[in-house]
């Protein structure tokens, strides 16, 4: 289900403000300290090709109606095809409320950053991080793996 503002009779859902990879990246105090962030490029000298770490970083724009409720955020990689990576995916749980002082209809913002270790990646092409919210594809964030030739073996 994906909601349209602007139809009447719809419910807006959680909205991607951010979605995006990064060498390095935590949340502390509500705010999103990444390092490395914004690329679109993997260069590796052979496949298959293992990139050590990385984080994926996302702010949800949570809509006044969802709060002190369950919800799930889903993060993963798919391949040009569109098919899921195997074994590369990051799932959780969470509940937002509201900030003591907030007012009614406010919509709090939930940075997120996940750190994630050893994606392999067996081919050259192209890739897609997708987030996921309560099963509904919020944001999509595109790269390429590539080959590199007389680059150094890591």
């Amino acid at each position: 289900m994906t909601a349209n503002p602007d139809v009447l009779g719809t419910v807006p859902g959680f909205k991607a403000l951010g979605f995006f990879p990064a060498d390095h990246a935590i949340v502390e105090s509500s705010k999103v300290y990444a390092s490395g962030a914004y690329w679109n490029r993997l260069r590796f000298p052979a496949f298959p090709a293992v990139l050590p770490n990385m984080s994926l970083v996302a702010v949800l724009q949570q809509p006044f109606h969802a709060s002190y409720a369950e919800h799930t955020v889903e993060m993963g990689i798919q391949d040009a095809d569109g098919q899921d990576i195997p074994g590369i995916r990051v799932e959780g749980q969470f509940r937002a409320s509201l900030a003591p002082d907030s007012q009614f209809g406010d919509t709090p913002l939930l940075p997120l950053a996940v750190n994630v270790q050893g994606i392999t990646f067996e081919r050259a092409g192209d890739y897609s991080f997708v987030l996921k919210v309560d099963g509904v594809e919020l944001a999509r964030y595109a790269f390429r793996a590539m080959q590199v030739f007389g680059m150094p073996a890591a």
